[in-house]
């Protein structure tokens, strides 16, 4: 199929349905492909609809799942390409990240032969570009009007990989058409189509495969857990089965779900038959009577539980290990309730699950397969806390939280002391401020002489005395200021 070169060292596989010669000579062609998330590694997973042109080129569109910037797998982003030399350096057209989804949606692609040479691309009927105009140097072997003798394969791939474990999808694919001379028409037959990738390593077996949906023409699964068939193997048209069942399935709680896909085996027999609608489906007679229900998929995880059922009960219902779990959310300090609390999860196909909790700080995690979980808590006005765990039946699940209660806890306390402080600081200043001012003392005036006389004291501006008459020039000088006892009982003792 693919002319891409792709560096030694790597395994590149692909795996899905190619048309018969019917197919060839077409135009244009889409096909609708189920929407599913991968965990890439360093690699990128695709599901598209490509084929061979007449002149050697090659042309694709769909949808991948790969990494991000920071190394983040995301889902999924619509794509198409074009190769026309083995070592084209030609580049892929990628959408936005996120741009082909949301997991488990329908998106129908297409490519056609838009005139001179040219092919267009589309997303549910919007155009997503057109590949270069045959005069470009690059577009060498290009300017192909159809597919000549080539018809075009709804395709899963993991491209550039290094080992054969990667898990993709399965993807489901409906309803491939193709276009001749300006009219489209169902691909009326189509076969498997198994290898690896041109020129890439073949030293590890392919562990994909592809299959039809039981009872429906045009319809096949592709990717991993799918039993892989042998190459050239009829996909459609199907054969029709003379028992009409309907399945209903229930979780532990009682609950019903719709899975996306189911696998049954008869007893004995390698034969496996897949299922993607379970309303009066058409199930051939086993010679036991019974089917095991080898897989049942939910949220890409099997949730069989390898239960019998009857090859020719009208309706029948099957239990899958599908449970829900109630979460509690409490204070770590005072274990009270906490209300309001947002809880966020991730399901193995990276769909969540976001709830809060109630008055009594209860909620319930819904319809959960097996698996690994992070629950993210979100607190009013508290802290956000993970709470991992890995579950594989019903549990309840407590989770101790920093809530409102915990905060005021640690922050009142130093809040308080401040506040006491402050309130004390400002009380004594107050008090300071309301006492009445101390009194000046007086001052205390020493004479500067004494009437020689009388004795009376004698002011600086009195050169007699007022009494008696005698002159200042007879008075003599004041004696020296007498100290304080408490200063004359530290003076030494007279000599």
């Amino acid at each position: 199929m693919e002319t891409e070169f792709v560096p030694s060292g790597y395994y590149w596989y692909q795996i899905g349905a190619i048309g018969d010669a019917n197919s060839n000579n077409s135009d244009g062609t889409n096909v609708t492909i189920r929407t599913v998330f991968d965990q890439v590694r360093n690699d990128a997973h695709s599901y598209w609809i490509g084929t061979l042109l007449s002149t050697g080129g090659f042309v694709q569109v769909g949808y991948l799942n790969g990494l991000s910037t920071t190394g983040q797998a995301y889902c999924c982003a619509w794509f198409f390409e074009t190769f026309y030399t083995p070592n084209c350096s030609c580049l892929p057209v990628i959408g936005p990240e996120g741009s082909a989804g949301p997991v488990g949606s329908w998106h129908t692609y297409s490519m056609i032969h838009t005139g001179n040479g040219i092919w267009s691309f589309y997303m549910d009927g919007n155009l997503l570009g057109n590949s270069p105009p045959p005069t470009d140097p690059s577009y060498l072997g290009a300017g192909a009007t159809s597919s000549g003798g080539h018809s075009p394969a709804g395709i899963a791939e993991v491209a550039q990989t290094s080992d054969n474990k990667d898990i993709i999808g399965p993807a489901e694919f409906r309803d491939i058409q193709i276009r001749k001379g300006g009219a489209w028409q169902q691909m009326l037959s189509a076969s498997a189509y198994c290898c690896t990738g041109y020129m890439s390593q073949t030293g590890l077996p392919i562990s994909y495969g592809v299959q039809e949906v039981e009872g429906h023409n045009n319809d096949f699964l592709a990717g991993s857990n799918i039993r892989q068939p042998a190459t050239a193997t009829a996909l459609w048209p199907t054969s029709t089965s003379p028992n009409l069942v309907s399945f209903t399935f229930l979780d532990l709680n009682g609950g019903t779900f719709v899975p996306d896909w189911i696998s049954l085996q008869e007893p004995g027999n390698i034969n496996i038959r897949y299922y993607t609608s379970y309303s009066s489906q058409g199930i051939p007679t086993s010679g036991t009577g019974t089917y095991t229900v080898t897989y049942v998929s939910w949220h890409g995880v099997n949730v069989a539980k390898n239960s019998l059922i009857s090859d020719s009960v009208l309706s029948q219902t099957i239990q899958g290990n599908v449970f829900s779990i109630p979460v509690r959310i409490i204070g770590r300090f005072y274990s009270l309730p906490v209300s309001g609390a947002t809880v966020l999860t991730f399901l193995p196909d990276s769909t969540n699950e976001t709830l809060k909790t109630d008055s009594e700080g209860n909620a319930t995690l819904a319809q959960l397969p097996p698996g690994n979980y992070s629950l993210r808590v979100s607190v009013p006005y508290g802290v956000q806390s993970v709470f991992r765990t890995s579950v594989s039946g019903p549990i309840n699940i407590s989770i101790s939280v920093f809530g409102i209660a915990e905060l005021l806890s640690v922050i009142m306390p130093p809040i308080t002391v401040a506040i006491a402080v402050v309130i004390l600081a400002l009380r004594r200043e107050q008090a300071r401020r309301a006492s009445p001012p101390a009194a000046a003392p007086l001052p205390i005036t020493i004479p500067s002489a004494f009437c020689g006389a009388c004795g009376k004291p004698l002011g600086p501006a009195e050169f007699f005395c007022t009494t008696c008459g005698t002159p200042r020039a007879r008075s003599p000088q004041p004696p020296p200021p007498t100290l304080p006892a408490s200063s004359s009982a530290s003076s030494p003792p007279p000599q």
